[in-house]
C-alpha cells in the first residue's frame, strides 16, 4: 500500500512545535485553543511567523502590474490582506503611494481620491494552507524554533532548533528564487523585475 503524501497543514504544523516540548499531538484546533493553552500560543505563534515571513514579499503571494479600480467616490479600496505594495515600475518617480486606513493614498498630491486607475505591485499575505509546501515547511520549522525557545531552558536543543531553521531558510528562499526564475546577477525579486522589465501605462 502506498503512503500518500500531502502539504503541511496547519494542524501538522502546530502538532510539529507541541512536539518540541514533549506535547502529545493533538487533532483539532478550534477545541484545544482556549486562553494560555500550549495550542493556543503555538498558533498565535505560527500566525505571527506566517505573516512576518509573507510580509517581506516573495514570489508566490507578490502580484505586479495590478490595475486597481476606483470606486464611487474615486477612492481605492485596497484588499485586507495587502500588507505592502509599491508602485509599478517604471513609475517610482512620477507616482508615490502609500496605505492609509486600507485605502491608497497617493503621497505626492497628498490625498485618497484619484482621477485615474493607478497600477501597483503589492504583497498579499495568504492563508496557510494556500501557501506552497517550501513556505509551509520554513514557516513551521520556524515557529517550532520560536515555541522552543519560549518553553525550554535548553541551550542545546535550541540550537539544533536554530540549525533547522537555517536549513530550511535556505531551501525557502531557493525555492521561491526557482519559482520566480530569479537569477543570481539580480539576486532579488525587487531588482529582477526592474532589471528585466518594461512597461507601459495607459491612465
Amino acid at each position: 500500500m502506498t503512503t500518500q503524501i500531502t502539504a503541511t497543514t496547519e494542524l501538522q504544523a502546530i502538532n510539529t512545535m507541541l512536539s518540541f516540548i514533549g506535547e502529545a499531538p493533538v487533532s483539532t484546533i478550534s477545541s484545544t485553543t482556549g486562553v494560555g493553552s500550549d495550542v493556543a500560543i503555538a498558533k498565535n505563534i505560527l500566525d505571527e511567523t506566517s505573516m512576518s515571513v509573507q510580509s517581506q514579499g516573495w514570489h508566490f503571494n507578490t502580484e505586479n502590474e495590478v490595475t486597481l479600480q476606483r470606486d464611487s467616490n474615486n477612492k481605492v479600496v485596497l484588499p485586507i490582506n495587502c500588507v505592502h505594495l509599491e508602485v509599478a515600475a517604471p513609475y517610482q518617480a512620477t507616482y508615490a503611494y502609500t496605505m492609509r486606513g486600507g485605502y491608497l493614498y497617493d503621497l505626492k498630491n497628498h490625498t485618497d481620491v484619484f482621477t485615474y486607475n493607478p497600477v501597483v505591485d503589492y504583497v498579499l499575505v495568504q492563508q496557510f494552507e494556500d501557501l506552497p509546501q517550501y513556505a509551509r515547511h520554513y514557516i513551521s520549522v520556524k515557529s517550532a524554533r520560536r515555541f522552543c525557545a519560549r518553553y525550554m531552558g535548553s541551550l542545546e536543543l535550541n540550537k539544533l532548533a536554530l540549525q533547522d531553521e537555517e536549513e530550511a531558510h535556505i531551501t525557502f528562499e531557493q525555492a521561491d528564487a526557482r519559482a520566480g526564475d530569479y537569477n543570481v546577477l539580480t539576486g532579488n525579486y525587487s531588482q529582477y523585475y526592474i532589471v528585466n522589465r518594461t512597461r507601459t501605462q495607459v491612465i
